[in-house]
């Protein structure tokens, strides 16, 4: 998992770097569930591609998510 580092920057400058820090942990995910999924035994390979399509879900979430903030329509929470 990556860290931002400590530097001074506004609200929204700083969420636009953490969504992009989340998106890129989920973008790592979805390669380690790859090749998880590639290398698997056969007996695991359908439990390893279930893992593959939930980072995959996920790293499409935070990559929506990171678009609509850099667009400004992201909803403030």
């Amino acid at each position: 998992m990556r860290s931002s580092p400590l530097i001074f920057t506004s609200g929204a400058a700083q969420r636009s770097a953490d969504l992009r820090l989340a998106w890129l942990d989920a973008a790592d995910d979805v390669r380690e569930a790859y090749l998880a999924w590639r290398d698997a035994e056969r007996a695991e390979r359908d439990a390893a591609f279930t893992v593959y399509q939930a980072a995959l879900d996920r790293e499409e979430a935070a990559a929506r998510t990171l678009q609509l903030e850099l667009s400004g329509c992201a909803p403030r929470v």
